[in-house]
C-alpha cells in the first residue's frame, strides 16, 4: 500500500509545476523583452550622438572657411596681398589637418589676362593662365573670362596650379553656378584622382565672393556682382577620422560604423571603423528570443548640397552579456518550480500516509490515553520555551549588525563581540567592566549623552544612538547603537542588550551632502543659503559687539566679453581665480561667497584689535586686477564694487545685500573699476529707476509718447530744408519726463526697440502728411540707438514702415552714434551698405564725441556729418573748440558730406558757422522742438534767417 502511495503523483503537484512554469514563462519573456529594447535603445543613442558630432564636424569645417571668406569681405579682395593670405591660412591648415588646401580664384576678364600673367611672372617666371587638357596643363584657351586659381596654400606642393582656370572643370563648373543661384556656399563631389592618393575622397567647398556695395538679391544680381571665390579642399576619411576622435566616439568596439558621402544613389564610402559588419537576417523567431539578432541604422543629411550617409551595425556580443537577466529568471524559475511541485508532492505523500496511521493506530492510541495526555504537557512546555526562545531571536534579529553587547543592572558592558573592537581599533580592557560614559566621559557635558542617561534610567529601549569614537591609530570613527532593557522570569531588571554598526562612511557622505547643500559647486565658496546663515551671526554679533560689519557686493566687469570670446570654460576658470583670490584676500573670520554669475559677496566683521577702513576694499580690487592666465592669453579682469554698512543697529540683515547691490550699480554708473559706500539717496535713486522703469514698460500702449520736430536750416538760402523728430514722454504723474531720464533706461531693459519702431513709424507717416499737403519736400531725420542698430531685422522693418507710408526713402534720414562701429566693422559696414540700398540717408549724429576714425569715414557710405551741441556751444569764447568746429566741417567737404551744426543758441555762433561754410543748423536760436501742429505754422512765415 505504501508502495501504491509513492507511485501516484498528486493533483497539487502538477498544478504547482504548471503555476510556476506559466509564471516563469511570463517573466523570462518580459525580462528578455526589456533586455532587447534596452540594447535596442543603447545602440540607436550611440548612433545618434555619431550622427550629430559628424555634422557638427561638418558645420565647424564650413566655419573655418567663412572666416577665410571674411577675410576678402573685410578688405577688397585685391587689397589683399598673397603674404596675408598665407600668413592668415597657415595655422588653419595646422589646426584642421583634414583641410588639404585653401584657395582664391579670382575672376579675370581676358582684358587683364596679359596684365596679370606680366605681374605674376615677376615674382614667378613662367606662371601663366592655364587648363588642363588630356591630364596636362596648358595655356588656356580664350574665354570672355577665367576663373584663375591666385592665392594657394600650400603653395610648393601645388604650385604648378598657379593660375588655372577651374571654370571649364565640371565639378567646379557645377558649383559654381549653384553658388551664384543660390546665394550660399556649396560643396563639389568627391574627387577621386588615382594619380594623386593623397587627393582621394577629397571634395572642394566653394564660397563665393562679390563686389563691394553690389546688389545680390537675385541670381542675375549675384552673377554680375561675382568676382570669386574662396575654396577649401578637404579629405573626407581624414575629416570623419578626425572629428570622431575629438568626439572621443572611437573607442567602441560593439559598434561597426560606415561613413558614406556623395551620390544619395550610388554613395562613396570615406570612412570604416569596426572589425566586421553584422547582416540583418530573417527568422521565424520572436526578436526577444533570436540569440543572433544583429541591429542596423542608416542615418542621411545633406550638408553644403553634399549627402552624407552613416551606417551603424552592432557587432555579435555574448549572449549572456545582455541576457544574464532573463536567462537567471528562466534557471531560477525552472529551480523553484520544480522545487514547489517536489514539495507539494511530498506533503501530499505525507497526509496520505498519516491518515493511514491515524486510522492503523486508533486503538492504540486509546490505550495509551494517559502516556499521550503526559506527552502533551511536555510538549506543551517544551513549545512555550521554544517561543520565548523564537521571540529572543526575532528581537536581536530586528537589532542585529555588526556586533552584540549586553550591560548589567549598573549599566557596565559585561560582553561585547569582537568586531566592535576591530572596526573601531579599541581595546576591550577600556570597555568591559565600564560604562559608556565612563569610557566616553564627553558624554557627561552633552545634551545627546545626558539625554541618553536618562532614557537608561527610565529602562526604556533606545535607538539610532550615534557618536564618534576615536581609535588607537589616532583615526575617528562614527557608530550608532541600539539597545533594549532585559527583565527575568519574575520581571526584575537585569540590564541592557544591543548591536551596534560602523556608520563612518555615512556619516562622512551626509558631510558631503550638507556641504554640496550649502557650497557653490563651481568655486567652493559658501552658496546663498549659507551665506544667509553667515549674515545672520554677523549681524548678530555687531549688535552684542557695537561694532560696525561691511557688506560687500563684487561685480566682475566685463566677464560677459570673457564667455563670449574665450568660451564658458574658460569663464569658469576666471571665476575659480576670482575666488581664491578673494579667500586669500580677506581674513580667516570673514566670510566669501559667490551670489550668481560674477557676483561675488564678502561679509566683513570690525574686531577691538583689527578695524575696517576703505583699505580694505582697495587691497580686494587690486588683488582682482592683477593679470589672469586662461589658456596662454593674459586678461586684465577690474571689478565694480558696492559697501553696505552696518553700525550694529537699524539696517536689517536681509536689506544689506540689496543696500550694497544699490551700491555697486552706482559704482557701475561711474565708470566701472570702483567702490561706493550705499547712501540713503541711493536707494532714493534705485527706487525712482524702478519707478520710471515700471512707467515705462506702459507708456507706449497708453499713447503717452509724442513726438516734438526741431528745424533744420540750411546755411546758404535760409530754407527749412529738413526736421529733426525727437521723442517725448508725458506721464500723468510724472509729468513731462526728460529724455535724459528714461533713454538710457530704454536701452538697458530692451524697451527702446519697441519705442523705436513707433517713432520710426511715427515720424515717417508726419513727414509724409506734410508731403501731401503741399510742403516743399522735407528730410525727416530719425535716430537709431544701438538696441535698433542689433537687431537682425532692422533692414526689413525700415523697408516695411516705408513701404506702409508712402514716404521716399530719399526723404528719410538715419542719424547713427560712432558708438555703434566699434565692436563689428564689418558687420556695421555690410548693414550700412544694405540701409543705403534701400535709398536713405545716413548720418553721424554727435561726431568728434566718440571713436572716431578716418578711415572709418571713407569706407562707410556716410552722407552727413552732425557737429556735436559740446563744440558748437564754445566757438564764441574757446580758439580750440572753434578751430575743432572748422576742422570737422573742412574734412566733411574734403569727403563731401554734408555738415549739420547743432545746439546753435546765439547770433554769433550762426554767423561764425556761415563764414565758415557749414550746410545747414539746428538749435534754439532757430526754434525750439515743436508738436507737429506748431511746425505746420512755422513753415509760411520762417522762410530765412535774417
Amino acid at each position: 500500500m505504501l508502495r501504491r502511495l509513492s507511485s501516484s503523483i498528486s493533483a497539487a503537484a502538477v498544478l504547482t509545476l504548471l503555476a510556476g512554469l506559466t509564471v516563469t514563462g511570463g517573466l523570462f519573456y518580459a525580462v528578455s523583452a526589456l533586455e532587447y529594447s534596452k540594447a535596442t535603445l543603447s545602440f540607436q543613442q550611440r548612433v545618434n550622438v555619431r550622427v550629430a558630432a559628424l555634422r557638427r564636424g561638418l558645420d565647424d569645417a564650413v566655419e573655418v572657411l567663412t572666416v577665410t571668406n571674411q577675410l576678402f569681405r573685410t578688405l577688397p579682395p585685391t587689397a589683399v596681398t598673397r603674404e596675408q593670405f598665407r600668413s592668415f591660412t597657415h595655422p588653419l591648415l595646422q589646426r584642421y589637418p583634414f583641410i588639404q588646401s585653401f584657395t582664391w580664384h579670382r575672376v579675370l576678364p581676358h582684358s587683364g589676362r596679359a596684365a596679370w600673367e606680366a605681374q605674376a611672372r615677376r615674382t614667378f617666371p613662367g606662371a601663366a593662365v592655364s587648363a588642363i587638357a588630356q591630364g596636362r596643363f596648358v595655356p588656356a584657351p580664350v574665354r570672355p573670362f577665367y576663373n584663375i586659381t591666385d592665392y594657394f596654400e600650400p603653395f610648393e606642393p601645388n604650385r604648378a596650379v598657379l593660375g588655372l582656370d577651374v571654370g571649364p572643370l565640371p565639378q567646379t563648373a557645377l558649383t559654381i553656378e549653384r553658388i551664384l543661384r543660390t546665394g550660399k556656399p556649396a560643396a563639389t563631389a568627391l574627387i577621386s584622382l588615382a594619380e594623386n592618393p593623397v587627393q582621394r575622397d577629397t571634395f572642394i567647398i566653394l564660397m563665393p565672393l562679390y563686389r563691394p556695395g553690389a546688389a545680390v538679391d537675385t541670381p542675375a544680381q549675384r552673377h554680375e556682382a561675382w568676382v570669386g571665390d574662396t575654396a577649401a579642399m578637404i579629405h573626407a576619411p581624414q575629416l570623419v577620422q578626425k572629428i570622431f576622435q575629438s568626439a572621443g566616439l572611437l573607442e567602441d568596439a560593439g559598434l561597426a560604423l560606415r561613413v558614406y558621402a556623395g551620390d544619395s544613389a550610388a554613395p562613396t564610402l570615406v570612412y570604416a571603423n569596426g572589425t566586421g559588419e553584422a547582416a540583418a537576417r530573417e527568422s521565424w523567431l520572436p526578436r526577444w528570443l533570436d540569440m543572433r539578432l544583429r541591429d542596423r541604422e542608416t542615418r542621411g543629411f545633406d550638408v553644403l548640397g553634399m549627402t552624407w550617409q552613416v551606417r551603424a551595425d552592432a557587432l555579435p556580443r555574448p549572449f549572456l552579456a545582455d541576457h544574464l537577466g532573463s536567462l537567471s529568471t528562466l534557471v531560477g524559475g525552472i529551480l523553484f518550480s520544480i522545487l514547489g511541485a517536489a514539495l507539494m508532492q511530498t506533503l501530499a505523500q505525507r497526509s496520505r500516509r498519516v491518515q493511514w496511521l491515524v486510522d492503523a493506530r486508533t486503538a492504540d492510541l486509546r490505550s495509551a490515553n494517559e502516556k499521550l495526555n503526559a506527552d502533551v504537557a511536555a510538549r506543551k512546555r517544551t513549545e512555550r520555551a521554544l517561543q520565548e526562545s523564537e521571540h529572543r531571536f526575532r528581537r536581536l534579529l530586528a537589532l542585529s549588525s555588526d556586533w552584540y553587547w549586553e550591560q548589567d543592572v549598573n549599566f557596565c558592558f559585561t560582553n561585547i563581540t569582537n568586531g566592535f573592537f576591530e572596526k573601531g581599533r579599541l581595546e576591550r580592557d577600556d570597555y568591559i567592566g565600564r560604562t559608556r560614559w565612563h569610557s566616553h566621559p564627553a558624554m557627561l557635558d552633552t545634551s545627546w549623552g545626558r539625554a541618553h542617561m536618562a532614557q537608561l534610567e527610565a529602562r526604556l529601549p533606545f535607538a539610532n544612538l550615534e557618536y564618534p569614537i576615536e581609535g588607537k591609530d589616532g583615526v575617528s570613527r562614527w557608530f550608532t547603537t541600539n539597545g533594549e532593557p532585559v527583565y527575568d522570569a519574575h520581571g526584575e531588571f537585569r540590564g541592557y542588550r544591543g548591536t551596534g554598526s560602523e556608520i563612518t562612511e555615512r556619516k562622512l557622505a551626509e558631510q558631503r551632502i550638507q556641504h554640496i547643500a550649502h557650497h557653490d559647486a563651481l568655486t567652493g565658496l559658501p552658496n546663498r543659503v549659507l551665506l544667509q546663515d553667515r549674515l545672520t551671526q554677523a549681524v548678530a554679533y555687531s549688535n552684542r559687539s557695537g561694532h560696525p560689519l561691511w557688506v560687500l557686493l563684487i561685480d566682475l566687469d566685463r566677464f560677459k566679453f570673457v564667455n563670449d570670446t574665450l568660451g564658458h570654460k574658460a569663464g569658469d576658470e576666471l571665476l575659480k581665480t576670482i575666488a581664491a583670490r578673494l579667500q586669500a584676500t580677506v581674513r580667516e573670520s570673514d566670510t566669501v561667497a559667490r551670489l550668481s554669475g560674477d557676483e561675488f559677496v564678502a561679509i566683513l566683521s570690525e574686531y577691538p584689535e583689527q578695524s575696517l577702513s576703505p583699505d580694505v576694499v582697495g587691497r580686494i580690487m587690486r588683488a582682482l586686477a592683477l593679470p589672469v592666465d586662461l589658456d596662454g592669453k593674459e586678461l586684465f579682469v577690474t571689478c565694480s564694487i558696492g559697501v553696505a554698512v552696518h553700525e550694529g543697529i537699524g539696517t536689517p540683515a536681509q536689506h544689506l545685500i540689496e543696500h550694497a547691490d544699490i551700491a555697486m550699480y552706482s559704482a557701475k554708473k561711474l565708470g566701472r573699476n570702483c567702490f561706493q559706500f550705499y547712501e540713503s539717496s541711493m536707494n532714493e535713486e534705485a527706487q525712482e529707476r524702478l519707478r520710471i522703469e515700471s512707467a515705462l514698460r506702459n507708456a507706449l500702449e497708453r499713447e503717452q509718447f509724442v513726438l516734438h520736430y526741431q528745424p533744420q536750416l540750411d546755411l546758404a538760402s535760409g530754407r527749412i530744408v529738413g526736421v529733426e523728430a525727437l521723442l517725448r514722454w508725458q506721464h500723468p504723474e510724472l509729468g513731462t519726463v526728460p529724455p535724459q531720464r528714461f533713454i538710457g533706461l530704454a536701452e538697458e531693459t530692451g524697451l527702446i526697440v519697441p519705442i523705436g519702431a513707433w517713432v520710426m513709424r511715427t515720424a515717417c507717416a508726419q513727414a509724409r502728411k506734410w508731403h501731401d499737403a503741399g510742403l516743399a519736400p522735407l528730410r525727416m531725420a530719425v535716430n537709431l540707438s544701438p538696441r535698433q542698430f542689433a537687431q537682425p531685422d532692422l533692414v526689413a522693418s525700415i523697408a516695411a514702415v516705408l513701404e506702409e507710408t508712402g514716404l521716399p526713402p530719399a526723404a528719410l534720414e538715419l542719424e547713427l552714434t560712432e558708438g555703434l562701429f566699434v565692436d563689428d566693422v564689418a558687420q556695421a559696414v555690410a548693414l550700412l551698405h544694405e540701409l543705403k540700398a534701400l535709398g536713405v540717408a545716413l548720418s553721424i549724429d554727435d561726431f568728434g564725441t566718440g571713436y572716431s576714425s578716418l578711415s572709418y569715414l571713407r569706407t562707410f557710405p556716410i552722407d552727413v556729418l552732425k557737429i556735436d551741441r559740446s563744440f558748437v556751444g564754445r566757438i564764441d569764447d574757446d580758439a580750440d573748440q572753434a578751430a575743432i568746429v572748422v576742422s570737422i566741417i573742412a574734412l566733411a567737404h574734403n569727403l563731401h558730406l554734408k555738415v549739420i551744426a547743432e545746439g546753435v543758441e546765439t547770433a554769433g555762433q550762426l554767423a561764425f558757422l556761415r563764414a565758415h561754410d557749414c550746410d545747414q543748423a539746428q538749435g534754439y536760436y532757430l526754434s525750439r522742438p515743436v508738436p507737429a501742429a506748431e511746425f505746420r505754422e512755422l513753415w509760411p512765415a520762417e522762410q530765412t534767417v535774417a
